[in-house]
């Protein structure tokens, strides 16, 4: 470990430390890309580290998972990942450390013992603070260790006192130590609990800024005092806003998506995702809100975040997703498409010429979507036989003579193309059109049903020109038998 006393580099070192107990959530994920950008803004150092001190929790499975999210998203790191369950010897030095300088004491109390400590002080309207008692005799720890009982290690809170944090959000933030308990920084079989790994890594990696949740804001008093007591300096803070739903409460399931791998499950593209959580809290302006990797890099700045929490809004992320699409190249839309249906099974179930439908029915869809998810409900129909969904049958059926007719001019305008392109196909329906005298909805509402089975679809005259003449035709035939055999049932 090196000297803490050494100064600091002035170089950017930030670090992204989520604990590897499940997915990637949203506020992780904003907590990265704030690290991220703030050191690629700098030209500093982003580093990855795992904390994964609770070892019963923790897998190598959402490990791998983050890490995949993290790339997904185009977050790379320039150091990592360290895992902190591979650093105890690290920590063991720490400890060692603190005991030398006396400012920890091995804790006796049982948990029955520390829970009336902390209900007596609330009987006395004071902090349900632990101090542990640091004068037991030999006998007492024999007696203890008799019952089976083993030690933590508390770090003496020094009283009285306060520690100042200096946030680059809230501004001055003061603790009073009679508000912080003599917190464990070794477990009773000597391994390093999360304060003490925490500033001990922060330390030994050089990190001089931390951009963190402000649900840990409560730690932060806790790790300086290690820090300080290792004989190093604390970095800068900045404790960013939490997330909370459009109902104001915080952000979970019930919202939709409450983690990345949900949003890339739904159809969202790491670009407009990314766009969506840089603007939880921090804005540039008043009127920017697209922004380019480019653009975030150069206009980042951690002091501009709000110290107000933040709303997560999948409509608006939706707004932005739409917009991004379309602001992509026909090519590339087609690739993200494909990729997406790909990966997702969707073309694996769908036989061996998915793909190449997918590719040529991107053009259809890309103006229409705001996410990848909403694919199959306009061009499902494609990769199926024709059928009906329930809302589209009864539109036909409210007026089956008006269907038939409908129906059957257009097919008869169809069958007639000497060339079935989008271009003769849209002038011969809308000359059919006119010869009926109605209104364009009225007309073309039945032909969409007729060739797809739904209400909401891909153009109607850019499907009839991929799906071919002559399965067109045949979906024609088809709706008008059925419509016919529902007119002489009826009748």
């Amino acid at each position: 470990m090196p000297d803490p006393t050494e100064t600091v580099t002035t170089a950017l070192r930030v670090r992204f430390a989520p604990s590897p107990t499940g997915s990637l959530h949203v506020g992780g994920a904003r907590t990265a890309l704030f690290n991220w950008l703030a050191a690629r803004h700098a030209g500093g150092t982003f580093i990855l580290r795992l904390e994964d001190t609770d070892r019963e929790r923790s897998t190598s499975e959402s490990e791998a998972e983050i890490l995949r999210v993290m790339q997904w998203m185009g977050l790379d790191w320039d150091e990592g990942p360290f895992r902190q369950s591979e650093r105890d010897d690290i920590y063991r030095d720490a400890i060692d450390r603190l005991r030398a300088a006396g400012v920890v004491y091995p804790a006796w109390e049982s948990a029955e013992e520390l829970d009336a400590m902390r209900a007596e002080a609330r009987a006395n309207k004071q902090a349900p603070v632990v101090r542990g008692r640091r004068d037991w005799s030999d006998e007492d720890i024999a007696r203890f260790q008799a019952e089976g009982r083993t030690a933590v290690w508390r770090y003496a809170v020094p009283l009285p006192g306060k520690t100042v944090i200096e946030d680059m959000i809230r501004g001055t933030v003061t603790f009073d130590h009679a508000q912080i308990e003599d917190f464990v920084v070794a477990r009773s079989d000597g391994t390093a609990t999360y304060n003490l790994a925490a500033a001990v890594d922060d330390l030994e990696m050089g990190i001089n800024r931390v951009i963190r949740g402000e649900d840990h804001i409560s730690n932060t008093p806790k790790q300086m005092l290690v820090m300080r007591a290792l004989g190093g300096t604390p970095p800068e803070y900045a404790h960013v806003p939490l997330i909370l739903g459009t109902d104001k409460k915080r952000l979970s399931k019930r919202h939709g998506a409450a983690s990345v791998e949900e949003l890339e499950a739904d159809g969202f593209l790491p670009q407009p995702v990314r766009n969506a959580l840089v603007l939880l809290g921090w804005s540039y302006d008043d009127k920017t809100t697209t922004f380019t990797m480019d653009e975030l890099i150069e206009k980042f700045d951690v002091r501009r975040v709000s110290k107000s929490p933040a709303v997560f809004d999948m409509k608006k992320l939706e707004v932005m997703s739409g917009r991004y699409l379309r602001t992509l190249t026909p090519e590339v839309f087609a690739d993200e498409l494909v990729h997406y249906l790909d990966a997702t099974g969707y073309l694996a179930a769908r036989g061996e010429h998915a793909a190449d439908i997918a590719r040529r029915s991107a053009p259809l869809v890309q103006r229409k979507l705001s996410r990848l998810t909403e694919y199959d409900h306009l061009a499902g129909w494609l990769y199926r036989p024709l059928e009906f969904e329930p809302e589209a049958w009864d539109f036909l059926a409210q007026d089956i003579k008006f269907a038939i007719q409908t129906i059957g001019g257009g097919l008869g305008r169809l069958e007639e193309l000497e060339e079935f392109t989008l271009e003769h196909i849209r002038a011969a329906l809308s000359d059919q059109l006119h010869i009926q005298g109605v209104a364009a909805r009225e007309f073309l509402e039945p032909q969409r049903i007729a060739l797809t089975g739904q209400m909401i679809s891909t153009g109607i005259y850019e499907s009839l020109e991929m799906i071919g003449r002559d399965e067109a035709v045949s979906r024609y035939r088809q709706t008008l038998a059925k419509v016919a055999e529902s007119w002489q049932g009826g009748a």
